[in-house]
């Protein structure tokens, strides 16, 4: 089928950029650093294409052909051998993708650590892989145990800090691809010390209890090998609370059972 721009006939509007329509599905490729499609939403589209036909809902590619935005109608119109309109946005880059999917659905904190990590920024190959052998604690967690945060607080994504030079939002940062990460063997150290308290308590790797744990292992009054001690003398003792506050009240109180000289955590 012969290319052509979709005619536009309205004296009003005023030309933006040129729709076109091609069976030829080979010449799209997937921008480095993009998301993981999702199978299911594939399906569904697939579905859709087979039972309306090709709908008006083009997919923005750069000058390289590089997609934008529709990836994953391209990967159904592929399944569907159908065609696809398209749009040519010159200059695109996954800046751009990070801001149209902003509009659209949300990217997660793993689609911003997959889609690093698959174009080579260490930091987020480092991270992933961390994750994959730490997946039993939430991924912000893992960024917090990464930043070697004392207070855990990438742990939301949310929490404002300060650099030497501006200040920046640590969702920004992660973002923007400019995070990384510091050390990366005491993170796993902190990993495997928080998940050694599995046997005393089952929700070791809830978030409030996991940002506890990262400000109590940074404080040099707190001794990991004394606190797991106190721990097996109380096996139960170890219960749910709704804020760090409390936990911290809880594990000083553990900590300092049937000790002569008390400990401050708190503080």
């Amino acid at each position: 089928m012969k290319e052509a721009p979709i005619a536009n006939n309205s004296s009003q509007a005023q030309e933006v950029g040129k729709v076109y329509f091609t069976n030829d599905l080979i010449r799209f490729k997937i921008m480095g650093g993009n998301r993981i499609p999702n199978l299911n939403h594939i399906r569904r589209i697939k579905s859709s294409m087979n039972e309306n036909g090709v709908l008006m809902n083009p997919i923005i590619v750069n000058e390289l052909y590089e997609v934008v935005d529709g990836q994953h109608r391209l990967a159904a119109a592929k399944e569907s051998k159908k065609g696809i309109y398209y749009i040519i946005a010159k200059n695109y880059t996954l800046k751009e993708v990070h801001t149209l999917n902003l509009n659209q659905k949300n990217w997660t904190v793993k689609d911003y650590m997959q889609g690093y990590a698959r174009i080579g920024v260490k930091a987020y190959i480092k991270l992933s892989e961390f994750y994959k052998i730490n997946n039993d604690f939430t991924i912000s967690d893992c960024i917090a145990m990464c930043s070697n945060n004392s207070g855990g607080r990438s742990a939301s994504l949310l929490q404002k800090y300060r650099t030497d030079k501006n200040h920046l939002n640590i969702k920004q940062v992660f973002e923007e691809g400019t995070w990384k990460g510091k050390d990366f063997n005491l993170a796993q150290e902190y990993a495997d010390k928080i998940r050694n308290i599995k046997k005393y308590y089952e929700k070791y790797n809830k978030s409030t209890f996991v940002g506890t744990m990262l400000n109590l292992l940074s404080n040099i009054n707190f001794d990991y090998d004394h606190f797991i001690h106190k721990l097996k003398m109380q096996p139960g003792k170890l219960l749910d609370c709704t804020n760090r506050a409390q936990y911290k009240l809880l594990i000083e109180d553990i900590y300092n059972y049937k000790s002569r000289e008390k400990v401050n955590l708190r503080y």
